[in-house]
């Protein structure tokens, strides 16, 4: 497990269910489990886990009072260690050690989808729990309601919300034999400002009666359950909101198996999460587990089964944007774990080609309004190459001829409206210098290297389908893929692609995807875009100029003299997601050393600037991060274990 010193919250729910932040000092915030991806809670007061020592309540918590104005006298612990292997978080204390989890199951998507947080405690005395009714958008309304069944526990309404109501559901607190106190109004007027009443706590009764919040303005209520341990008992934490918003009318997959969140938490009982990483090396191993954090941070799965990923969820929110590792990325890491998922996403993303026009994502905070390009009025040239690759992995992944036969029309429309893009006949799909690639802040003219390798890999796919289905093609495809061939051997400088180049204006730098696509060939076993010895000289060039420059990560780009390019931010900085499948591409080609010393180092700058909020960007020269934030591309640390697998597999 990886030991967390510094103030990184852990975001622990399942897929779909929104999530709650876990922080070293078991304290919680940006909650965004009521449908609020995109505006979380993020001061949270009520929630406790205390122990008792001489009747004296020992608050197992550093910092219990972190937001409360006028903090009571508190007696809590000193000291707490925690530790994580995501989606478990294990703190240690001198009077009892807690594991707070969540339940993600490999290929198991019903048990990997439960709203449902689970606290194992080990020690010996009484242990209570507290957590605040946050029910419905506003107080008014909010209501406490005690249960005793196979669980007993409190379960926090709001009887004013309306299905609108974003927040509108209910929350359940509870274990197996546990007592309940359901009138915990902790939140009261001090002599100067706020404080919470902890008196609930020094003298533990229970309170089963219903208890409604009173009309005060900023009352504020929650539930305490608690309960006699001698070793190891769990308390569980489940919510249900099924209400439909305006900005999410989706409902929940879980909504299809469970009425109410009394019937999750006692589903939930006897389940544990498994994702089967057994890595063995300690670093790959926790980038490996710790990067899965988006599954619960970032992810929509509809009642009806669609599944969808924040590209981020505060700036862009645009879901299951592809393009430079993005959704696509994120793809290589579901099909090991969830392969349905990303199988049925795929296939629904396609049915937004237009006329052979490639959308961006599939919609801004929806899963129904896709965006073409995203910088108006320029269409973009890696998107569809990125979404052929896509379906032709996916194919090979799962040997699912379906997936090429139902979606052919459509990859041939997408291949021939690139054609079209070349108006200058090198073809290439001509970028115009419009931030019309995935490099959306960088002026790229006439043949890029990144765009042609991905346009070049993506017609080499287009054949080989065209080949497995058996269907006869034009002999212009065949043509055009060698007259590309040959622009993209022009870009050769003699150590690597240059960037770009038009007539005679060029940039010459070192672009660290310009070979890309060439990596997507080797992955799915296609054929190369270019000869062997360019490419390794290409990759070597990449290591020696690109990783060097930086002490951080791999440099996005890099001049001929080794000085960083600081013409654009995008330039100037490190795509981690990028940077992981290059250090891939490095390995599958017998770069093994190279591509594990990138990828360790760029693991180790996420880990120093916060794991569990990974950027788009890293900053090549100050290393910090300067993109967007908890980013969809997170889990590219995967493409390392896959290509390890795969060569070991030779």
């Amino acid at each position: 497990m990886m030991k967390i010193e510094k103030y990184f919250g852990v975001p622990l729910g399942a897929i779909g269910t929104g999530k709650i932040n876990f922080y070293p000092d078991l304290t919680i915030d940006d909650i965004t489990i009521m449908n609020n991806w995109s505006n979380p809670l993020r001061r949270i007061r009520g929630f406790h886990i205390v122990t008792f020592m001489d009747k004296e309540p020992i608050f197992l918590q550093t910092n219990p009072g972190k937001n409360v104005e006028t903090p009571p006298r508190y007696t809590y612990v000193k000291e707490l260690e925690m530790n994580v292997e995501f989606p478990v978080i294990r703190y240690l204390s001198p009077l009892a050690d807690i594991e707070v989890y969540s339940i993600l199951i490999k290929n198991d998507i019903k048990n990997s989808s439960l709203p449902v947080i689970k606290f194992k405690i080990k020690g010996k005395g009484k242990f209570a729990i507290s957590f605040p009714n946050i029910v419905g958008s506003k107080r008014a309304g909010r209501v406490n309601i005690a249960y005793n069944g196979k669980i007993n526990g409190v379960l926090m309404k709001n009887e004013r919300a309306s299905v609108v109501d974003p927040a509108y559901g209910e929350i359940f607190l509870g274990c197996v034999g546990c007592e309940i106190i359901t009138n915990f109004a902790y939140y009261k007027p001090a002599k100067i400002g706020m404080t919470e009443d902890i008196t609930y706590f020094y003298d533990l009764k229970e309170y089963t009666e219903k208890y409604t919040i009173k009309p005060y303005a900023r009352e504020e209520i929650g539930g305490i359950v608690y309960k006699e341990i001698d070793g190891e008992d769990t308390f569980i934490l489940s919510w249900y909101f099924n209400g439909r918003p305006h900005h999410y009318p989706y409902g929940h997959y879980y909504e299809n198996f469970f009425n109410d969140s009394i019937d999750v938490a006692e589903y939930a009982l006897a389940l544990e999460p498994d994702l089967g990483i057994d890595e063995k090396e300690e670093w790959l191993r926790d980038s490996l587990t710790n990067s899965l954090y988006i599954l619960t941070s970032n992810t929509w799965l509809t009642k009806d089964g669609r599944f969808a990923v924040y590209e981020d969820p505060y700036i862009s929110k645009l879901m299951n944007t592809i393009g430079s590792m993005t959704f696509d990325g994120l793809g290589f890491t579901l099909l090991q774990l969830y392969r349905d998922l990303i199988i049925n996403a795929d296939t629904y993303f396609i049915n937004y080609v237009n006329k052979g026009e490639t959308p961006h994502d599939i919609g801004e905070e929806s899963i129904e309004d896709p965006i073409y390009g995203a910088s108006y009025p320029y269409w973009w040239t890696d998107l569809g190459p990125t979404l052929i690759l896509m379906l032709y992995r996916d194919y090979l992944f799962t040997s699912r001829r379906e997936i090429l036969e139902s979606n052919y029309d459509k990859i041939k429309e997408i291949i021939d409206w690139l054609m079209k893009k070349d108006l200058d006949n090198d073809c290439i799909p001509d970028s115009k210098g419009g931030y019309d690639n995935s490099y959306d802040g960088t002026h790229m003219y006439g043949a890029s290297s990144y765009v042609a390798s991905m346009f070049l890999c993506a017609l080499t796919a287009f054949i080989r389908i065209s080949e497995i289905l058996d269907i006869k093609i034009e002999d212009k495809y065949f043509k055009f893929l060698e007259c590309g061939k040959k622009t993209f051997d022009s870009l050769w400088n003699g150590n690597y692609f240059i960037l770009w180049k038009r007539k005679y204006d060029e940039n010459r730098s070192c672009l660290n995807s310009q070979l890309l696509g060439q990596f997507w060939c080797d992955i799915l076993g296609l054929p190369s875009i270019t000869d062997d010895v360019k490419i390794n000289t290409a990759l070597k060039s990449i290591y020696e100029l690109n990783f060097k420059a930086s002490k951080y990560c791999l440099s996005n780009a890099v001049r001929e003299d080794g000085s960083i390019d600081t013409s654009t931010g995008q330039l100037r900085s490190c795509w981690p997601r990028v940077s992981f499948a290059i250090a891939s591409h490095m390995i599958l080609r017998g770069m093994v050393k190279e591509g594990l010393e990138i990828a360790k180092r760029e693991w180790n700058t996420i880990k120093d600037l916060n794991p569990f909020d990974q950027s788009s960007r890293i900053d090549a020269i100050d290393g910090k991060y300067v993109g967007l934030m908890s980013y969809i591309g997170s889990t590219s640390i995967w493409l390392v274990k896959l290509a390890l697998d795969k060569i070991s597999s030779f």
